[in-house]
Parts: C-alpha cells; structure tokens; sequence
C-alpha cells in the first residue's frame, strides 16, 4: 500500500509540474506539433519513471533523506512464535484511513473505467449499425442519426445525407488528418489517465488541452491544404447544433469554437521561442533526483558504511560515544535462540490487557553497555501501557550481553528489539509451538527460526526507498518435505513478498517437515515485517540496516 501511494504521488506531483509548465509558458504557441509531442511526452514520463532508481556514488543525496538506526535483529523474538495452519485463519482487511482511502479510489477508478467501456461498445454499435460508403478513395460509415461526424482510429463516421458536397470534403479532410496522424492514441492515453487518477483535477486539465491541440493540428492542416478559412470556419459554426456520440473520439468538434478560429487566425510563433521547449529537460531532471539513492556495494551496505572501515575515520576513543552500526554487533550470551528462549520463557501477558484483547507489536531501545549491561530502556514504538511495561520489564531482566566492537574495542551500542504480544479468537495469549507445557521453543522451531533469521534479508531496494510492511505467505509441505504452492496472501512491496517466497523455497526438506510435526502435504503459513526506524539523532553513521521479524 506505501509503495502504491508513492508511486501515485510522485506520478501526480510530475503531471502537475508538467502542465503548469504548458499552461504558463507554451500553451499559446503555433508550434502545435511540438506541443502534442510534449503533452504525450509528459504524460509517458510521469508514469514511468518512478518505477527507477538511479545509484549515485558519494554523499551528494544523503540530506534527501532521512537516517535510520541500525536494526539488526533477524529472527522472532516474540511471544507468538508459532506457525499456523493456513486454512484454519480468517484474514481480516481493517478499515483504517489508507484502506478507506484506497476503496474510494478504485471505486472512483472502477466507474470511470465502465464509463470508458461503455464508450468504447457505442463506438462499436455505431459502427454494427452504420452502412459502409466509399467517397472517392476513402472508406466511411454512413450512420443516419444526427451527431457529429467523428473518427476512431482508422474508422471514420458520418451522415452522408446531411452535409453539402463541399462540407463532405472538408470534413473528410479533417477526418483523414485524424486517422492519418493518430490522433486517438492520443485521446486514449488522456481517458485512460482520467481513469485512474480521476481524482486530480490535472488530469481533466492535461485531457482538455491534449483534445484542443489535436483539432487546432487537424484544422492547420486543412487550410495548408488549400481549404478556405472563412468557409471553413462558417461550416464549423453550422455544425455547433450537433451532438458528441461518445467523448473518447475524435469529433469534428466545435465546442472550443472560439479557440480554434483564435488559433487559426494567429500568426506563427517565431522560431527563438523553441528554447522554452529546453525547460523539460531541467524538469526531467530534477525530477529523476528524487529517484537518486546513494549507490550500494555488493553487499547491499550503503556507501556511507565504508567510513566505518575508513582507515581515515576517526578512532574510537575511550569517551561516552554510543554507536548504532559497529563492526562486530553486540549479541545476546548464547545468540539468537538463546534470545528467543529467554523472551518466550520469561515474558508474561499482562492480564488486564488479555482481558480487553490488546495485543500488538511493542518495539524498544535500549544500550548495550562497554561491560554488556542494558541501559536507557525505553518504548519507540508502543500499543498500550500494559505491553509496554511488560516489554521494558522484559528487557531490563536480561542478563548481561556480549557487547559490541569497533576496531577491536569494546563500545556501547544503542540497540533495538521488537516483542509481539498476539492473542488468540478466544482471547488467550498465542502459545509457542512447544515439546512441553511450559512454553519453551521447540528444537524444530528453533532451527526452523534460526535458518530464516540467517537466511533472509532486507532488499536493499527497499531499504533504499523506506518501503516497510508485513508479508504473509502460505506454502505446502509434502512427503518428503519438499515445499510447493508457495504465495503471497498479504503482500507489502514487491521486493519484500520476493524475498520471502525466495527463503521459503530454500527451506532444507527436513526442517520444512519437521515443522508440521510430520505431516505430509501440511499447509503452512509464513509471515515476516520488514522494518527500518527513524533516527534522526544518529547522524555519525547514516546508514540503513534493517529488522526482520519473524511472525
């Protein structure tokens, strides 16, 4: 959903800077041709190039964007440490603010689409009930309804019996130029952007002025071909009773009359002001800037790591200085299945809040001290004061950790981990995939978790563009622990659902069956939440690193 609404903003901001620049600076020009190249243009762009990145080396871009604190915990420190069987969850779509908004937008995007559709079968209609006529050497459909004669593409309607032999030529001329010239390509990629960003009213505009360039080309072509242009300019006015049949056709259209014959009438615009036209290419590039990320090393690490390894870096001196990225990380005694064991063994859910149903994602802070101590606990992200305490309480009890190194020395290390308190439909706390009853992981779990938390990893893609979220997929186990029928029931950012069906299908046969207890062709559900916190006082080393955890 992030991803989507980025690329909307991003395509609109563009359309915006693009017509702005049309209506203010090129709008009254004669260079007509040029002007539909740079309307198609803009349009084409603006949809396209949000869907790149272009990696840039150095530190030139990093004030475009913000830092985030290291987050290096892979794995499933969590109370619900469990994997489910698919087929016996209900998913539930909430109606927060971006759904709702979201909903309003494909409903909007669903009208204009039928209303696009229901054009397109009356141009079709028109055509089943129009008599095919040939005047001289071009082809028409004689239709015998009064509407205006129009053109779709290579198809051209008129009434015959209506018009004088002398408007026939005319409006055959204007017609050709039409079909000769593509014009309703042109008219289609304006509905088609109406249809789905209705909701701007740019693209109503950058329609409006697309339809009126294309008849101002039409109608500088009939009188470079010898037509008169008081006739001509007559014949429109005795066509202004006439109805439009359908709006995504090419009309012999007079509802910008007064535009036209403006046009028509206005001498050509002197060459020196094809510079203006220069000025897309600045706008281009200022907006592919936003695109920019600070380019990776193989190994997904941003550039700005390097300082880390910079023999030019500053020393670590034996002062307070608290780092967030480090060579070597601090870790808890025993690693990351100790850690797991040690949090589901030892946290409790608060009653007060299984008995309201609260439940969620509690997300700390803390430092891990030069000696291995934890210090300055504190809440980033919380969801009741009752998780809260119990998350800090959980984390305050822990045993003293292997702290962290830089060139060798020991230093203190702002850290952050994430606790998730999960209740089930009968408002009990979810129970770890057990042996026993006391609540200890599983040595099946333990090393089902332990490879994905050594085997997953953050896209830098979407670490580079902030995109976080949570995938759930589902996958089926047979016999022989073979995995198949791996997908996305609950995508986040096409990189994040990739490399989650990507660890799956590398799951080893005898983890995988070893996780259903046995069972061949098991249904099994996987979820990961890819995370990246914003830190805006960690400005020493502004790099991404990123969490994933384990649902």
């Amino acid at each position: 959903m992030e991803t989507l609404f980025i690329y909307l903003v991003k395509v609109n901001i563009a359309l915006t800077m693009f017509y702005l620049m049309y209506a203010g600076l090129l709008r009254k020009d004669t260079f007509l041709r040029l002007k539909r190249f740079y309307l198609f243009a803009a349009i084409v762009f603006s949809l396209v190039y949000p869907l790149f990145t272009i990696e840039v080396g150095g530190n030139i871009f990093s004030f475009l964007r913000k830092n985030y604190a290291a987050e290096v915990l892979i794995g499933q420190p969590s109370i619900a440490l469990e994997t489910t069987d698919a087929s016996a969850e209900n998913h539930f779509f909430p109606l927060h603010g971006e759904n709702i908004f979201f909903f309003i937008m494909m409903a909007g995007t669903a009208f204009f689409l039928v209303r696009f559709i229901w054009q397109l079968i009356t141009i079709f209609r028109i055509k089943h009930k129009s008599v095919p006529k040939r005047i001289g050497t071009q082809n028409v459909y004689h239709f015998s309804e009064k509407m205006m004669p129009f053109s779709f593409f290579r198809w051209i309607f008129i009434n015959t019996d209506v018009h004088s032999e002398e408007e026939l030529k005319q409006i055959l001329l204007h017609e050709q130029i039409h079909v000769q010239q593509w014009h309703s390509l042109d008219i289609v990629l304006a509905e088609s952007l109406c249809i789905f960003f209705w909701w701007n009213p740019i693209v109503w505009l950058m329609k409006k002025e697309i339809t009126i360039n294309l008849e101002y080309l039409a109608d500088s072509e009939i009188l470079r071909k010898g037509v008169n242009s008081r006739d001509y300019q007559y014949h429109l006015l005795r066509l202004t009773y006439r109805e439009a049949a359908v709006q995504i056709v090419n009309n012999f259209n007079v509802s910008q009359l007064k535009q036209r014959i403006m046009m028509m009438n206005k001498n050509k615009s002197p060459k020196r002001k094809l510079a203006k036209y220069l000025m897309i290419l600045p706008l281009a590039v200022v907006l592919m800037m936003t695109n920019c990320v600070q380019e990776k090393d193989p190994g997904g690490v941003s550039s700005q790591e390097e300082t880390v390894q910079d023999e030019k870096q500053q020393k670590v001196t034996d002062n307070d200085e608290i780092f967030v990225v480090v060579e070597e990380m601090p870790q808890f005694p025993g690693g990351q299945e100790a850690l797991m064991k040690y949090i589901s063994e030892n946290v409790h859910y608060p009653k007060e809040a299984q008995e309201k149903g609260i439940q969620g994602r509690v997300i700390c802070s803390f430092i891990v001290g030069k000696d291995g101590s934890i210090t300055d606990v504190e809440v980033v992200k919380g969801v009741d004061p009752s998780l809260d305490e119990e998350a800090i309480r959980i984390i305050k009890s822990m045993p003293k950790w292997e702290p962290g190194r830089q060139r060798g020395k020991v230093v203190d290390v702002r850290f952050t981990l994430p606790i998730i308190f999960r209740l089930q439909p009968s408002g009990k706390p979810v129970q770890n995939s057990t042996d026993n009853a006391e609540g200890k992981i599983s040595d099946t779990d333990a090393k089902y978790f332990k490879f994905i938390s050594e085997n997953i990893r953050y896209p830098v893609i979407a670490q580079e563009n902030g995109i976080m979220g949570l995938v759930k997929a589902k996958y089926s186990v047979n016999e022989k622990g073979e995995i198949s029928n791996v997908k996305i029931i609950q995508g986040a950012d096409p990189s994040l659902d990739a490399e989650v069906l990507r660890v799956i299908k590398t799951l080893p046969p005898d983890i995988a069956l070893a996780k259903t207890g046995g069972k061949a062709n098991s249904n099994v559900e996987f979820s990961a939440y890819f995370y990246l916190q914003d830190d805006e006082s960690s400005q020493k080393i502004s790099n991404i690193q990123s969490e994933i955890v384990v649902v």
